[in-house]
């Protein structure tokens, strides 16, 4: 066998692996990638699972501006009251839908937690919060849907009827 023959099988013997080394590393980094998606996925649902509230009951009369609700935190983890000020609220009726983010002049929101257990300023697991909602104009009678809405997606809702005295 001449010596240019087996040279030449040798290169291509290198090239091959060469090329077969290139599609490995190609195909394992787009492994990589998928397993990373996947990740960022898992941990984000797990937060969802984690977090669930429970408006337990909504007061507001036909001549005020103002809803008061009571919110039970009834998810495995708590929420700190920065991630708190984060959430939205949402007042829908058949001719208005009033949204409304924490604290502010106007149309807004505000909390207070009612049974702080352990003390630590965080709504906790089976702890409630007093939210007030601060409208610029009367609610009228009818039906509404009030729907609380946690930073992460998570909502809870309720439907009400103001009270008319």
């Amino acid at each position: 066998m001449p010596v240019g023959s087996v040279l030449t099988e040798a290169i291509l013997g290198i090239a091959a692996i060469i090329v077969a080394s290139l599609f490995a590393g190609v195909y394992f980094t787009g492994v990589n990638q998928v397993m990373d998606a996947e990740q960022l996925h898992i941990d984000w649902l797990k937060d969802r699972l984690s977090h669930e509230c429970m408006i337990l009951h909504v007061y507001a009369t036909t001549d005020s501006n103002t809803i008061t609700l009571w919110i039970k935190n009834v998810g495995t983890k708590a929420v700190s009251q920065e991630l708190l000020k984060k959430s939205e609220l949402m007042i829908i009726s058949q001719t208005r839908v009033y949204y409304l983010l924490y604290g502010g002049s106007g149309e807004s929101w505000t909390f207070k937690i009612l049974n702080d257990v352990d003390s630590d300023d965080r709504w906790d697991r089976g702890e409630t919060i007093q939210v007030k909602a601060f409208l610029n104009s009367t609610l009228t009678s009818g039906d509404y849907q009030v729907s609380f809405i946690l930073y992460n997606g998570v909502k809870c809702s309720q439907e009400f009827s103001p009270y008319a005295f």
